[in-house]
């Protein structure tokens, strides 16, 4: 049964797919509302519909942040291609100056992208008219809010999402790029969560969405028989030398052109990065699933404890020595 719902907290409702049919690519007829236009083309799912190789099962309407949307649950059949065989193959680096630096097996940079840094470009326009919002009469307990400060915070919510539509349709753009031009994509698997707990670096890591461009890439890639590979997440991708392997102890963030003391190479930190994460499937088969070099450059063999004899458990025989 239809259950009650406030308003304010979840504008949005949702119709059955018999009620719903597609006019065009650019009008939908909705059961009691009549016939919308819509802002985007749905010229994909009109065709599909036409074959009969599709059907609308439900339409959801929201309402978020003064827009609404649209949003179409579909049944259709649809052919998923055979993973094909790794011939273009790239390892991904991502970063904050250089969001994705990505290079071959043969140590050529063929992918560099800069950071587009949606949040900050709009952080000083988003504090003014927060600071305008928090001066009106807000939602408080047994008051409703002004109709300024409704105004001023629809302001907010646009910049809102503004921001997080840019970052979005920057992430999707980059991703289909890569499934459809690269067989198979091997990415670093980063502990995001720990990394937020950094608070000198939180704000530029949320920016980045370096979760959401791994779980884009994870589900876009079989729709385009593509393979991602998530490298071992303690591989020292940064701190190895891709020429000749040695392992730096340390290398802090505000270095960023790697030098090998060993073999004297002088690379771009995030290109050393990215060769060696595409170049890490060939060194994982050959050692195994173990991590291929250490976390922290050299690592030490475990150490261990003689066992003193007790004077109730001698025996005539000669003890072997533990440890030893």
């Amino acid at each position: 049964m239809p259950t009650f719902k406030s308003k304010g907290k979840s504008e949005s409702f949702t119709l059955a797919g018999g009620s719903t049919r597609l006019v065009d690519s650019h009008h939908v007829r909705l059961s009691r509302v009549g016939e919308v236009k819509t802002y985007e083309s749905m010229r994909k799912l009109y065709r599909h519909l036409e074959r009969g190789g599709a059907r609308i099962m439900s339409v959801n309407i929201a309402e978020c942040r003064g827009k609404y949307t649209l949003s179409f649950t579909v049944e259709m059949s649809r052919v998923i291609p055979a993973p094909r065989a790794p011939e273009r193959v790239i390892g991904i680096d991502v970063g904050l100056t250089t969001l994705y630096t990505g290079a071959t097996p043969d140590g050529a940079q063929v992918l560099s992208v800069a950071n587009p840094r949606s949040y900050q470009r709009s952080e000083a326009r988003l504090a003014r008219a927060q600071r305008v919002a928090s001066r009106r009469q807000g939602p408080a307990p047994g008051k409703a809010p002004s109709n300024r400060w409704k105004s001023s915070n629809a302001r907010t919510q646009k910049i809102h999402a503004d921001i997080a539509n840019a970052r979005k349709n920057f992430i999707h753009e980059t991703t289909t790029m890569l499934t459809e031009n690269y067989d198979r994509i091997v990415i670093e698997d980063l502990n995001v969560v720990g990394m937020l707990k950094n608070h000198s670096l939180a704000k530029h890591i949320s920016d980045a969405s370096w979760g959401e461009f791994v779980r884009q890439l994870e589900y876009k890639a079989p729709c385009y028989g593509s393979t991602v590979v998530k490298v071992d997440r303690f591989f020292a991708s940064t701190k190895t030398c891709s020429s000749c392997g040695a392992v730096k102890a340390k290398l802090p963030l505000e270095i960023r052109t790697y030098h090998c003391e060993t073999c004297g190479l002088t690379i771009d930190r995030d290109l050393n990065a990215a060769v060696n994460l595409v170049r890490w499937t060939s060194q994982a088969t050959s050692a195994g699933t173990r991590s291929v070099a250490g976390r922290r450059g050299e690592v030490r063999p475990r150490r261990t404890r003689a066992v003193k004899a007790r004077p109730d458990e001698a025996s005539t025989e000669t003890p072997a020595l533990v440890g030893a």
